[in-house]
Order: C-alpha cells, then structure tokens, then sequence
C-alpha cells in the first residue's frame, strides 16, 4: 500500500513542476442545491457525451472490465455530471481546452484499461482527470485541499484518485495535436449541429 509520502513524490516526479497554489484559492461556500450554469457550449457537450455514455452502461447493464476501487462511489452521486463538471468549472477555472483534455485523459484510461463508465465512477474520474488536466496544461493551479472541497471528497482521497489515475494513464499526459483536434473537432461538429 502507498503511502502519502510514496504518492507525493512520484507525483512530483512525473508532473511538470509548477508552484502549487499559485493562485489565491478564494472562499468556497457550495450549495448543493445550487444549480450551476455552464460556462460554455463545450461543457454542456462533454457533459452530455459522458452522461450517455454512462446511460448506455446502464441499459445495457454492462459489467464488463475491470473494477477500478478508488473511484467507484457506494452510490450513484446525487449530483448530474453536467452540474458536476459546471460547479468543478466554476471554482476551478478551468480553461476550454484544459476541459477538452479531461474528455480525452478520461476516454485514454478507459481504452487503456478497458474501464467502463458509469454512474459509480464518472464523478470521481471526472475530478481526476481534471485535476491532472489542469496542473499538466494550466500555468496556475489550486492546492489538493481546494480541488477536494470542490469535488465533495477528502484530501487523502483526492491525492489516491490522482495518482491512480496518473498509473492508469500509465503517467503519459502527452496528447497530439492531432488528437487534440480530432476532439475539438468532434465537440465543434455537435456545437454547430444544435
């Protein structure tokens, strides 16, 4: 079993080095029965591509592949993934092609692993994902403890979602542009069908 130690320093290791909490992490008061509104077109996209996604595994009652412990919630979160991903945006600030890499860190774990989504494990990789995006592409980025508050889970552990996730993606961040456009290009092609 890793230990908080073990897991800081190999985080430390295989993610650039940035000046933790260089931003000043303002107050956080969440309401849980706030409703967030989206920031942009791009969120409400993802948002609805991981929510069907996981609806899919759900009528299909799809167990298949590997049970990934750290990240399966004892009961499907109360919070939608579209109000997950919008409070997660609002308080960390996320910028639009950080989003985009959340998507496309999360579809590189499941096709890795052969993970499937779900209600379970959608929040927790979503909060993962996009803590790994944010430090990997971001020039500014919040402590754990805010990011932990944020995604309604403790410090100890956000910091194992974090470096499970980081073993998952077998600590390759590294995303082509080619890649890269292949997904702006898909959420753009949805953005201007609707």
């Amino acid at each position: 079993m890793l230990n908080k130690k073990k897991i800081n320093k190999i985080l430390k290791k295989h993610i650039k080095p940035k000046m933790e909490k260089s931003k000043k992490e303002p107050e956080i008061h969440i309401d849980e029965n706030e409703s967030y509104k989206s920031t942009s077109k791009e969120l409400s996209i993802i948002a609805d591509l991981l929510t069907d996604i996981c609806e899919e595994s759900t009528t299909n009652k799809d167990t298949n592949g590997p049970i990934i412990k750290p990240f399966i919630s004892k009961k499907i979160p109360s919070v939608s993934i579209k109000s997950y991903l919008e409070r997660l945006a609002k308080y960390s600030k996320i910028e639009n092609n950080t989003l985009l890499l959340i998507l496309i860190y999360i579809d590189k774990v499941c096709d890795i692993n052969k993970i499937r989504l779900n209600y379970f494990n959608i929040h927790k990789m979503i909060l993962a994902s996009m803590i790994i995006a944010i430090k990997y592409n971001e020039d500014d980025y919040f402590s754990n403890s805010f990011y932990a508050k944020v995604g309604g889970v403790s410090k100890s552990e956000i910091d194992v979602l974090e470096y499970e996730f980081l073993v998952l993606i077998e600590f390759n961040l590294y995303v082509s542009d080619d890649l890269f456009l292949k997904y702006y290009d898909y959420i753009k092609n949805v953005e201007d069908e609707e």
